[in-house]
């Protein structure tokens, strides 16, 4: 059985330490720049939660420049992924999903920041799926969590439950399950009745509904190293600013027609598993230079491989089950908080390349317009970036942080 105490130490860049953190569910494995020496007085405590296919190595050009810039910044590796342990690794059909919902998301961070000494987070910044993680802690402890960063995935709103049904015929009409809306929005079971059929006519699927099959896990996870670095190098080209086929624009609506606009990595084929699907693209790319990325050189990425060859990617694809699980029974937590907007200042920063700001029609719309944030401080969209905003774009990323983070009062 592997220890945390057996696993060789992450290569860090200098100014980096990597700990464990033991609460009452996890043992946190941290990545830490800042840490005030003992005896001296606490910085602002800044946390970064990492996307998928991702670890709190993501954030390792990150954490150096808040550091520098005076806080105590901290990025875990999240429930299901890296180092950290604890939580439920039982087969698809046996793990307990509720370990996994939202409010779990947000009490492990709550956790973690209480065990590090600290009673508020200045600011907690989230990427991909930890845009969502991080945007349920700004939204149910507006308090503790003083200000938050989104980055690639806006926030698209708290729940739409069904209103003033009182009055309304059930036999006359449209359902209430069709009338409310969810967690995710347009990512919700009942709003997405009907889309996996029309998407399989057309040959494709949604790969956020592929992630939550039990096909997924071992097709993603039985690889061989050569196999799992070469998937991984495809997965994080392609959905860079450095492959030519991003070219993102705002969808219309939620609907087939829409969403086969989408490159195979989120709109898949029909028969394909998620590697057979990133190499069909790859197969149109020259090999020349894909090692050398300056945002995820060979070196960088074999972290990334050896981390996902020895833990696979079962943990976090749980994340997506909870979320597409029918009749969103493990997101009704949600659910109390229907109608209320992310209340802290709030900043978004992700890549002019990146189609994660796309996949949910309006969403940043509603970020803009104050529909699902009260206090919109900051919108930067970073040239030549695409999906991996906190690697490809570390500059401006710390940047957006830094000056969030400074201007609360």
């Amino acid at each position: 059985m592997t220890t945390y105490t057996s696993l060789p130490p992450l290569p860090l860049p200098e100014g980096m330490t990597s700990r464990y953190i033991q609460t009452s569910d996890l043992n946190f494995h941290i990545l830490e720049a800042g840490r005030p020496q003992t005896g001296t007085p606490q910085k602002p405590l800044i946390i970064l939660l990492h996307g998928f296919p991702e670890i709190a190595y993501s954030w390792r050009r990150v954490l150096p420049k808040l550091a520098e810039a005076g806080y105590h910044a901290v990025a875990p590796d999240q429930r299901g992924f890296g180092r950290t342990t604890g939580w439920d690794t039982s087969s698809y059909g046996d793990v307990d999903l509720a370990t996994f919902s939202l409010s779990s998301l947000v009490r492990d961070i709550v956790m973690l920041v209480h065990a590090l000494g600290y009673r508020s987070v200045q600011c907690v910044a989230g990427h991909d799926c930890g845009a969502m993680s991080a945007a349920m802690c700004a939204l149910m402890r507006p308090d503790f969590f003083r200000s938050v960063v989104l980055m690639s995935h806006p926030f698209n709103g708290s729940p739409e439950l069904p209103f003033d049904t009182a009055s309304v015929n059930a036999d006359a009409g449209q359902s209430i399950e069709a009338r409310g809306g969810g967690a995710g929005g347009a990512e919700s079971s009942a709003a997405a009745t009907g889309i996996h059929e029309a998407l399989a006519q057309l040959g494709r699927k949604h790969y956020k509904w592929y992630y939550s099959t039990a096909r997924a896990g071992p097709e993603m996870s039985n690889l061989e190293p050569e196999e799992m670095h070469r998937f991984l190098r495809g997965y994080f080209h392609l959905k860079s600013g450095s492959w030519p086929g991003n070219r993102p624009h705002p969808l219309g609506k939620w609907s087939a027609e829409d969403l086969v606009k989408l490159p195979g990595y989120y709109i898949m084929p029909l028969d394909k598993s998620m590697p057979a699907t990133v190499a069909i693209d790859m197969a149109e790319e020259s090999s020349k230079g894909l090692s050398s990325h300056s945002w995820l050189p060979d070196d960088e990425l074999a972290v990334y491989a050896a981390e996902y060859g020895r833990t696979g990617f079962q943990g976090g694809l749980n994340w997506y089950r909870v979320r597409t699980a029918a009749g969103g029974r493990y997101t009704k937590d949600f659910e109390v908080f229907a109608g209320k907007k992310l209340e802290p200042p709030c900043a978004f920063v992700s890549g002019k390349l990146d189609w994660g700001n796309y996949q949910e029609p309006g969403a940043i719309e509603k970020m803009k317009d104050g529909v699902s944030c009260a206090d919109l401080r900051i919108l930067r969209f970073l040239d030549g970036v695409g999906h991996w905003t906190p690697q490809e774009g570390s500059e401006e990323v710390a940047r957006t942080i830094v000056e969030l983070a400074g201007g609360l009062q």
